[in-house]
């Protein structure tokens, strides 16, 4: 009892509707991070590459604008005519262009002028990386994130004239909003891509739900299957449950199979069970069968060896002893001999008996007419009504015995003065029944149930007075058996106890109605 109270309080701990959830999760949050990892490098690539080719663009620019102010005021195109009009070349490119803010510095570094907007005021010395690189011979940039949010780019190149390096110009570049629309553009996608992992979710753990709910019915189900099998019992309003399911896919099929199974399973286990209490009921019966013979011996041979051992004492001094002693003798060993021939008769027969075409009607009149003089001895009369044409197949001496034991059944047991009938018709699906009636003490239904049982009899001292052992009625059912019908008895209207026997209909009579209903013969 403590073992199956805990294994119906037993719970999963790690089911699979959290495992899968779990699961999912974890996907989704793995694949929400790897897609915030590649939207944002995907966008600072696309924003370095639009700097890129801004820079490239306005290097192309500066040369061009640096040669034709050389120009312009008549200088030759080298160093030092680049550094005696740097002041100038800031001016004029600064404002010309509006947003950059620029310095000018020779070959070796040094600042030749620069030119600030008011807002940043002088104190603006940008990076030394892109202007070594400059100094070198190299363009190249540098991007300063503030904590202000914003974003500038400090871009150094060599500006070369006629294939000369005549100095350097850097620029600071405001690129704060680039920056801010990625950002923004990186805000939108996130929360695009979250609205649409959490649609996704939900949409998906509808679905694993709806998986999962009959795989956690089933194990429910096969829970308490498991505790009702162990008290070989099945609980047939679950699989009636788990029969009815609605589902048209796998999970659907699963569940009816499954309820198919176990209901097959609580088949066997009845089976089982119906096996079990036959046995036992065999084993009972054989023991109860050994009681009975050992006391229906022992009744007579008692009796035999008491009046002769009266007999061998007296030596016969006492004619009215021995004539006595004589009778019951006579009596008990023919009682006896009639017993050993009743339990002969229910011994199986080796081999195969030999059937032939036997005419109920002409049997039951043959036996009929016998049964008569013993049925008016006790004040009853026989009444047959019979249809034509009753034939069976069977072995005629087996079945007269069939109707002996149960016409003198029912003029032993029956009523003084009463009728004895005899019925016998043909039925549907190629069936002949007969049947035994007699007014008499009715039995009830355990009565009814155990009138076939051998030594089985249901008034005891009225039976023994009518010197019957209780083996009548085994036979006649065995019998009944070896000509695979059936014997069984029922309480009938106004005290009438009917016995019943059916048949299987011979056979040839059969193949013959078909040959005359086909126009044969």
């Amino acid at each position: 009892m403590y073992r199956k109270k805990n294994r119906e309080n037993r719970k999963i701990r790690f089911g699979i509707r959290i495992q899968m959830t779990a699961g999912l999760f974890a996907v989704l949050l793995v694949s929400g991070i790897f897609l915030y990892w590649l939207t944002d490098s995907q966008l600072e690539k696309s924003r370095e590459d639009q700097i890129i080719r801004d820079l490239q663009t306005v290097r192309e620019n500066t040369e061009i604008y640096v040669r034709q102010l050389l120009i312009l005021n008549e200088a030759n195109n080298d160093e030092e005519s680049f550094n005696s009009l740097a002041e100038t070349i800031v001016q004029e490119m600064y404002g010309s262009s509006g947003r950059y803010e620029l310095e000018a510095y020779s070959r070796d570094g040094k600042l030749l002028a620069y030119n600030y907007r008011e807002n940043h005021g002088n104190d603006q010395s940008g990076q030394d990386a892109e202007l070594l690189e400059a100094v070198n011979g190299n363009s190249a940039f540098t991007l300063m994130y503030s904590e202000e949010g914003r974003l500038e780019v400090w871009f150094a190149m060599p500006v070369i004239v006629a294939e000369r390096n005549v100095g350097v110009i850097r620029y600071c570049m405001d690129y704060t909003e680039l920056w801010q629309q990625g950002e923004e553009m990186k805000g939108i996608i996130i929360r695009v891509a979250a609205a649409i992992f959490a649609a996704a979710f939900f949409l998906i753990f509808l679905l694993l739900n709806r998986i999962i709910k009959p795989v956690q019915r089933l194990t429910k189900v096969s829970r308490r299957m498991s505790l009702d099998l162990e008290q070989d019992e099945v609980n047939t309003e679950l699989l009636a449950g788990l029969a009815s399911s609605a589902r048209r896919d796998e999970m659907g099929e699963l569940s009816r199979d499954y309820s198919a199974m176990l209901n097959k399973v609580g088949q066997y286990i009845q089976k089982m069970q119906d096996d079990r209490d036959q046995i036992l009921k065999l084993l009972n019966s054989r023991q109860e069968f050994y009681n009975n013979v050992t006391h229906e011996l022992k009744t007579p041979l008692t009796t035999i060896q008491g009046y002769a051992q009266l007999i061998e004492e007296d030596q016969g001094r006492d004619t009215e002893l021995v004539k006595k002693g004589v009778g019951h003798i006579l009596h008990e060993s023919t009682r006896l001999h009639r017993m050993v021939i009743q339990l002969l008769e229910m011994a199986d027969r080796p081999g195969r008996q030999e059937m032939e075409k036997v005419d109920m009607g002409n049997l039951i009149r043959s036996v009929s007419e016998a049964m008569e003089i013993k049925a008016n001895r006790y004040g009853a009369h026989i009444r047959l009504k019979l249809e034509q044409g009753l034939f069976v197949c069977g072995q005629e001496e087996r079945l007269r015995q069939v109707f002996i034991n149960l016409i003198d059944n029912a003029v032993k047991y029956g009523e003084e003065g009463t009728e004895i009938q005899i019925f016998g018709e043909r039925r549907q699906k190629d069936r002949v029944r007969f049947f035994v009636s007699n007014k008499g003490k009715q039995m009830n239904q355990e009565e009814l149930k155990y009138i076939f049982e051998p030594f089985y009899r249901a008034d005891k001292e009225y039976s023994r007075e009518q010197g019957s052992a209780g083996l009548g009625l085994p036979i006649c059912q065995k019998i009944m058996r070896e000509h695979n019908g059936a014997i069984w008895a029922e309480n009938r209207p106004e005290g009438q106890i009917t016995f019943f026997l059916l048949f299987p209909e011979w056979e040839g009579r059969q193949e013959t109605e078909k040959i005359q209903k086909g126009g044969g013969l």
